[in-house]
């Protein structure tokens, strides 16, 4: 309907391979579905056979880049779409630990934090806690060590655990 009429839209399609919020089942885009192989439907080909012009795609975890193109499409005319493509990280961590790879390690808080707590209000991950001495605690077992924090950060007081143990 955006494209049809011509509307000054922004689309943005997460896309990170499942359906999460129902339990993690395959979509359309990846190639396969609960019987197996199944022809795939990549959303950027579906897009581009409605019509879409104006499709651009991003890592969805490269956070300057991601802002950066939503900035640009919202200034844009008619119907602007983004795919922000990046492997659901809770599903890809529960397959490797059952095909027995090692989880990545988790990361922690340096003494550069100065409490400006852009990882709790900007960045939401619920591994960062708030400890009653106001420092910011990791809960390592939340932590799926991705280090997509480390793009939020103002101080670079987060970094992966060496070990991947306690610190």
């Amino acid at each position: 309907n955006a494209l049809f009429n011509n509307h000054r839209q922004t689309l943005i399609i997460m896309e990170n391979g499942t359906t999460a919020m129902t339990g993690h089942q395959d979509l359309p885009s990846i190639g396969k579905n609960f019987r197996g192989e199944a022809p795939k439907m990549p959303n950027r080909k579906v897009l581009e056979g409605l019509g879409v012009t104006a499709i651009s795609e991003v890592d969805a975890y490269n956070q300057k880049a991601l802002k950066e193109l939503v900035e640009k499409a919202v200034q844009g005319e008619g119907l602007q779409v983004i795919i922000a493509r990046h492997p659901c990280m809770l599903k890809l961590t529960n397959e490797q630990r059952r095909k027995g790879v090692a989880p990545l390690p988790p990361v922690e808080i340096t003494e550069k934090c100065n409490r400006l707590y852009r990882c709790l209000r900007n960045f939401a991950c619920p591994t960062y806690q708030i400890a009653k001495d106001g420092s910011v605690k990791v809960q390592k077992e939340l932590c799926i060590g991705d280090l997509s924090c480390l793009q939020i950060c103002p101080t670079t007081a987060i970094r992966r655990t060496p070990s991947g143990g306690p610190s």
